[in-house]
């Protein structure tokens, strides 16, 4: 139950929202119950923040020397990052051949080190972070083909 204090006309008001019901709502004034009618239904759900990510290509290598988080790309097939962190260690090169359980990056998350394997068997394309980036999660990380 919400309770609002009112000033209407000079008046005070204490309100007491008891029930919300789409256009019907229950309240007490004063400790006087009333059913109002809205003319529009009430809403009872905040609205969801939506968030905008850049769709910018993707290079083929990482050239990044600011701390800023790495934009998250949609590169088809790349090797994303499950969470937001530090890059460590980049174990990888382009043009290395590579299996799917190999650790290619070392993210660190919460003061943890977390191994980013390669995801599939091949050649590793592109690497889209340095050593030091910060990258958001579901960032490209590397492209493995």
């Amino acid at each position: 139950m919400k309770t609002y204090k009112m000033k209407i006309n000079g008046n005070e008001y204490k309100v007491a929202i008891q029930d919300v019901n789409g256009q019907n709502v229950e309240v007490e004034v004063n400790g006087i119950a009333y059913s109002v009618e809205l003319d529009q239904p009430a809403r009872t759900e905040r609205p969801k923040p939506v968030i905008v990510r850049s769709t910018a290509p993707a290079a083929t290598t990482a050239t990044s020397t600011t701390s800023q988080p790495k934009e998250v790309h949609s590169t088809e097939g790349a090797t994303k990052s499950p969470l937001p962190g530090t890059i460590l260690s980049i174990n990888v090169t382009v043009g290395q051949s590579v299996k799917a359980s190999d650790v290619a990056i070392v993210l660190e998350a919460m003061k943890m080190e977390n191994n980013i394997n390669c995801g599939r068997d091949g050649v590793v394309k592109a690497v889209y972070v340095q050593k030091g980036d910060n990258v958001l999660e579901g960032a490209d990380l590397l492209l493995v083909e």
